[in-house]
């Protein structure tokens, strides 16, 4: 069967004298394996379509009983040019796709995680500054997809005094510290926490105009990290590009 769909690149690996195995995430089909014959060739027809956070338009035969499917065209629908000028949104992308690819099962689509990845790269290739912001929006929208978005309720936000709280890792609730401590919780500045909130709630557009002073940005995306691990567990969540961006983004 012949499937055309739209498809991210998560991961390219070089395979012999030419050619490379590539990971897509595809609208159609989830995450799946294909082989791009000749990719590695100077005058290849694939160009620069395979490279990890491209998005494209992808053409190729698909088997239900092989493993690794035979890529046969690749166009970019979106080149995405300032995304790869940029080394903190280098970083940042790569990020967004390790995250998936870890996360996701193969030929399992989900449609509305393509989506949201699709979105995510077209905010850091538009941001003009703060493209920190995509990638805890990402994480906790993405716990959303994956049945565990946080908890918490207005309420809780409005609790928060001076001293700060606690987000609850089971249930993403948020405790003041004069609360019932939660059994596994981080404790952060109110500042820290109400920025969760609105990562986890508001629309991208809003996230974006978030101005928030180094030491919070920090607090949150630990917490946005912590969060995510909690559910997927330390083995499954990714640790490598983390520890990368960490560096980049003191």
């Amino acid at each position: 069967m012949i499937v055309r769909t739209e498809a991210v690149v998560l991961q390219s690996i070089d395979y012999g004298e030419t050619s490379q195995i590539v990971t897509l995430f595809t609208r159609e089909k989830g995450r799946l394996a294909v082989m791009a014959k000749g990719a590695r060739r100077t005058k290849s027809k694939f160009g620069s379509t395979l490279q990890p956070m491209a998005y494209t338009q992808v053409v190729f035969y698909y088997r239900d009983t092989r493993g690794l499917q035979t890529l046969s065209e690749s166009a970019h629908l979106e080149p995405l040019l300032n995304l790869r000028r940029d080394l903190k949104k280098i970083t940042l992308g790569l990020r967004l796709v390790e995250l998936v690819y870890a996360l996701t099962e193969e030929e399992d689509a989900q449609p509305s995680l393509f989506t949201l990845l699709v979105t995510s790269l077209r905010a850091l290739d538009a941001a003009a500054e703060r493209p920190a912001n995509v990638l805890p929006y990402f994480q906790l929208r993405l716990a959303d997809v994956l049945g565990f978005a946080p908890a918490f309720e207005k309420t809780d936000v409005q609790a928060l005094g001076g001293d700060g709280g606690v987000l609850a890792l089971e249930s993403g609730r948020l405790f003041s510290p004069k609360g019932e401590a939660p059994e596994a919780g981080r404790p952060a500045s109110r500042a820290a926490l109400r920025a969760f909130a609105v990562f986890a709630r508001a629309d991208l557009a809003d996230v974006m105009r978030m101005r928030l002073p180094p030491a919070v940005r920090r607090q949150v995306q630990s917490l946005a990290d912590d969060y995510l691990r909690y559910h997927v567990g330390p083995d499954a969540f990714p640790d490598r590009s983390a520890e990368v961006a960490a560096h980049l983004f003191r």
